[in-house]
């Protein structure tokens, strides 16, 4: 490759890869620090969009999952991660009743199960998260920079990335907060 073609070659991954990223702030992610425990509440709306709709409306089951990390920043390599949790949501439309079945799991174990006819309910229950668990406060350090961050990828997809460094998650939330004792 000659040198006049680089530039063409970093134009054209840099147009393939922008439109593909997460937008960060898609997901509101609230951290509660309580009882010597960290956790943290998100609601992520905008990611139940119109693509999302569709694929429920035609009786396939979506799943959103979160990825859920408490995480110390550093400023020489890369974060540390205090704690984790992998929470899901699926939701599948019965085409002959009109009702919505929602499931949530945690770690791999359903925690929670109902069937409505409301699609705003529906989506409610698919995009919101109470008091996720991530670590208890013996781990972290006091009056030290922590922050929450939240990634969302649902499946079935109905767009895809060219580029496989990005596009991994369809939505992206972040909180920062200071570990006070």
């Amino acid at each position: 490759m000659t040198r006049r073609h680089a530039p063409v070659l970093l134009a054209v991954l840099v147009a393939v890869t922008i439109p593909a990223r997460a937008s960060v702030g898609d997901i509101r992610v609230t951290p509660i620090i309580a009882d010597g425990r960290v956790a943290a509440s998100f609601i992520a709306t905008p990611s139940f969009g119109d693509d999302a709709q569709a694929v429920v409306q035609s009786g396939l089951l979506l799943t959103m999952t979160f990825s859920v990390d408490l995480k110390r920043p550093s400023g020489f390599w890369w974060d540390h991660t205090v704690g984790s949790a992998t929470v899901a949501a699926s939701v599948k439309f019965d085409t002959l009743t009109g009702v919505y079945q929602v499931s949530k799991s945690q770690d791999g174990q359903v925690t929670w199960s109902e069937r409505t006819d409301d699609l705003p309910h529906a989506r409610e229950w698919m995009t919101r998260f109470d008091r996720v668990p991530l670590a208890t406060g013996d781990r972290l350090e006091p009056n030290a920079d922590y922050y929450v961050q939240v990634r969302m990828r649902a499946s079935p997809r109905r767009t895809f990335s060219l580029w496989p460094f990005f596009g991994a998650d369809d939505s992206v939330g972040r909180a920062d907060f200071t570990f006070l004792r």
